[in-house]
C-alpha cells in the first residue's frame, strides 16, 4: 500500500494502523530530532498531495484487513499530515469505516489556522509537539517555515484545547544540551499551564536523528521533568513488538515502513521471521539492499538502525 502502514506498535497507542497522506519529507518544520531525515520539500502550503479518492480506497482495504487487530487509526507518517488539505474528509471516512478511536500526531504548527483546527475537532485523540518555552529554541530545536510565528503556534494550541471535546495528548522531545536544563524546563511548564493538555508525554531521540549531535540526555532528566512538570507520560523507551504487511514481498514491505519509521534490526527480524524466511536470510536481503543503496545501516545508542539511504 502507498498510503497506509501497519499496523505498527506504538508505545502510547497499542495497535495503530498509520494513514500518510503527505509524500515524504514534506514538513513546515525541519526538526533537528526527525527520524525520518532532512525535509526535503519544506513547505507551508495545504493541498491534496495525493488524490484523496485513493487514500480512501486503501483506508477501506485496510481497515477491512485489521479491523480486529488495531487500537487506533491514526494520521501520521512522513511529512506533516494537516497539510493535507481535505484532511478533514478523510477522518470523517475514517470514522465512518472504523469503530475504532482516530488519532492526529501533528507538530501543532496549524492548529492556529481555522480550516485545521475544524479538522482535528473530529479526532478522538490529537497529539501536537511543543519542545520549546520560547522563539529562540523553538527556532534552534524545529527549524520552522517563515511564516510560522511561535507566539501563533502556542495561541493556536491554546484555542484548539478550549474547544476540543477529544484528548490532547502534549509531547515534549528532550534533547541533551539543548532544552534539558531547568532553565528551560521552566519556560516549556509555563506554556504547558497555559494549554493545559490531558497529558504529557516525555519522549528523547530513541532513533537515529537528523542532526548526529543530537544526544539523548541523561537518565537523570526524567526526575527532573516530574519534579518540574508534575504527572508525566514517560514515552522515553523504544517500542516493542511486531510490525504488519501486506504482502510477502520483503523489499516492498521494508521500504514502506522504513520510509517513515526507522526499524531497529532486531524489529524487522522479529517482523519477517518465518519458518522458510529465516536471520540469515533476512540479513542478507538487508545488506544487499544497503548495496543498492535503498537502505542504511546506522549504529545509534549501541544498536543497530535501519533507515532509507538519504
Amino acid at each position: 500500500m502507498k498510503y497506509i502502514y501497519g499496523p505498527v506498535p506504538s508505545r502510547r497507542l497499542g495497535r495503530s494502523l498509520g494513514i500518510d497522506p503527505i509524500p515524504s519529507k514534506t514538513c513546515n518544520f525541519q526538526c533537528i530530532y526527525c527520524q525520518i531525515g532532512k525535509t526535503t520539500f519544506f513547505t507551508n502550503e495545504r493541498r491534496n498531495y495525493y488524490p484523496k479518492e485513493d487514500i480512501i480506497a486503501e483506508m477501506r482495504e485496510a481497515i477491512e484487513q485489521n479491523e480486529k487487530k488495531i487500537d487506533y487509526i491514526t494520521f501520521v507518517g512522513s511529512g506533516e499530515p494537516t497539510l493535507y488539505k481535505d484532511l478533514e474528509k478523510l477522518i470523517l471516512k475514517a470514522k465512518e469505516l472504523s469503530k475504532n478511536p482516530v488519532c492526529v500526531i501533528t507538530n501543532g504548527a496549524l492548529l492556529y489556522n481555522s480550516e485545521v483546527s475544524k479538522a482535528l475537532m473530529l479526532a478522538d485523540v490529537v497529539l501536537p509537539s511543543l519542545d520549546a518555552g520560547d522563539s529562540q529554541l523553538f527556532i534552534k530545536i524545529n527549524r520552522p517555515h517563515p511564516s510560522l510565528k511561535y507566539n501563533d503556534i502556542i495561541q493556536g494550541i491554546i484555542e484548539f484545547k478550549r474547544k476540543f471535546k477529544g484528548k490532547l495528548w502534549l509531547e515534549i522531545m528532550i534533547i541533551k544540551g539543548v532544552n534539558d536544563s531547568n532553565e528551560n524546563l521552566l519556560k516549556i511548564k509555563e506554556k504547558i499551564d497555559l494549554i493545559k493538555p490531558d497529558r504529557i508525554d516525555i519522549n528523547v531521540p530513541t532513533r537515529p536523528p537528523t542532526e548526529n549531535w543530537v544526544k539523548i540526555p541523561d537518565k537523570s532528566i526524567i526526575p527532573l521533568v516530574k519534579a518540574i512538570f508534575g504527572d508525566i507520560y514517560d514515552i522515553t523507551f523504544p517500542e516493542k513488538g511486531n510490525f504488519d504487511f501486506y504482502s510477502l514481498d520483503f523489499e516492498k514491505e521494508v521500504l514502506s515502513i522504513i520510509e517513515r519509521h526507522p526499524m531497529r534490526q532486531d524489529q524487522i527480524i522479529e517482523t519477517f521471521s518465518t519458518e522458510n524466511f529465516n536471520q540469515k536470510e533476512i540479513l542478507k536481503r538487508l545488506k544487499a539492499l544497503e548495496y543498492r543503496k535503498r537502505i542504511q545501516r546506522i549504529i545509534y545508542n549501541n544498536e543497530i538502525f535501519w533507515k532509507l539511504d538519504i
